[in-house]
């Protein structure tokens, strides 16, 4: 569906509520991105700024002066129940607060040096015989299967098994952090005001996010091993360590950002490619382009479409002279500027061959996904084990979207093609 004249002020106000207000998700988001890149590329609705165009998203991703701090302290306040607050409550909504993700420099720079020590390129790619061990594992469980279900038989099962894994915990508890995370993201309230049955909900999550974790750091300080979390408790840079809540944060948020948006990926992304028949048969046909094909999944159905929130403390000028105002809280639609023509000639084709793909799937500037490599190397291994070891798939049935603030389905049911 192509931008037309047509659009009605009426139709946009309409599909931004769906996506936005009640986040519904439109099966199809990209002819309204689109129209507003090419008329209101800075958006205001229900109080929320949205920001669409490739040259703004990629400059306030970058300017010191667009604040996640600022925005996660109002998100934690909104959260809030209403209800009185123990220690753990209080402590529960600081490990929130003070998580990388979070964090504005200076803070954000600190903390960001000394985990990078556990995701330094060397430290990641020695998982990557565990990776492969894995989704061999899941393929071989559905490779005889004539129809499954691949978001819940691959997608999710990869990720999950693989944290569970670098962390030294049994993949068992990966289905208590999978509530708790369904929880918090079901309950979003970056673009609407949650009940008070929904905040209560998300305290209670956070609150057993916190207990969980703290009582694995207490275990592993008196017997380190050679986990991500052990790393964690090590690791230290220029003589200062992390807090006991910006690591029991940082635990919570490696869970988090992980978990969901990887297995969107790699759900979304076999979803583009059975609608793309042609591509799907290149990738078949020549497997070493799937490194290649897995940027190009990235750009063309983002996982994570929005980038969380933030406030611009400041007025901020953007190109071409285009002013933010301070005190504007905004969202910034990574989908919308990974398909902006003008960085992406044919933009909304899909092209496993594209070069050069600067897309925004994994940030950009000082909040560049601290998992990218690791992601990228389970979707790589993944897809690989797709297009080489099952036959050609095809849909079972049309997929449903959740509610939420990622690009989610309920579900992938997929056969093989006879």
């Amino acid at each position: 569906m192509s931008v037309t004249a047509e659009k009605t002020e009426a139709w946009v106000e309409s599909e931004l509520r769906k996506l936005m207000t009640d986040r519904s998700q439109i099966p199809d988001p990209h002819p309204l991105y689109a129209h507003l890149r090419e008329h209101t590329p800075i958006r205001v609705h229900a109080g929320v700024t949205l920001v669409t165009a490739h040259k703004y998203v990629n400059a306030l991703f970058r300017d010191p002066r667009f604040s996640r701090h600022e925005a996660a302290k109002r998100e934690v306040r909104l959260l809030g129940d209403g209800g009185p607050q123990d220690q753990v409550d209080r402590d529960a909504d600081t490990a929130q607060i003070v998580m990388l993700i979070n964090q504005d420099n200076p803070a954000h720079n600190r903390i960001r040096r000394i985990i990078d020590q556990v995701f330094r390129p060397k430290a990641v790619a020695r998982w990557q015989d565990q990776i492969d061990t894995i989704t061999s594992s899941l393929i071989d469980k559905v490779a005889d299967r004539g129809e499954f279900d691949l978001l819940h038989d691959l997608g999710f099962p990869l990720p999950e098994a693989v944290i569970c894994a670098m962390m030294g915990v049994p993949v068992e508890d990966h289905s208590l952090w999978s509530g708790w995370i369904q929880t918090s993201i079901g309950a979003n309230t970056r673009t609407a005001t949650p009940s008070a049955e929904a905040r209560a909900a998300v305290r209670e999550a956070h609150r057993n996010f916190l207990l969980y974790f703290r009582e694995l750091v207490a275990r592993r300080r008196t017997s380190l091993s050679d986990d991500l979390v052990s790393e964690l408790v090590r690791a230290e840079e220029d003589g200062e360590r992390l807090s006991e809540l910006e690591l029991l944060g940082t635990l919570q948020m490696l869970i988090s950002a992980g978990h969901e948006t990887t297995a969107n990926l790699l759900g979304n992304g076999m979803l583009s490619l059975i609608r793309n028949p042609e591509q799907y048969q290149r990738l078949r046909k020549d497997p070493d382009l799937v490194a290649n094909a897995v940027e190009e999944l990235l750009r063309y159905e983002t996982p994570s479409p929005w980038a969380l929130p933030r406030v611009a403390t400041e007025d901020i000028e953007l190109p071409d002279g285009v002013i933010l105002p301070k005190g504007s809280f905004t969202i910034l639609a990574i989908a919308s500027a990974n398909r902006d023509s003008s960085v992406f000639p044919d933009g909304d084709k899909l092209d496993v061959t594209r070069e050069n793909n600067r897309h925004l799937g994994f940030a950009a500037g000082p909040h560049f996904c601290l998992g990218s490599m690791l992601a990228r190397m389970e979707a790589k291994a993944m897809f690989r084990a797709i297009v080489t070891r099952l036959p050609e798939l095809e849909l079972a049935e049309e997929p449903t979207w959740k509610h939420s603030f990622t690009r989610a389905m309920t579900g992938l049911k997929v056969r093989a093609v006879r």
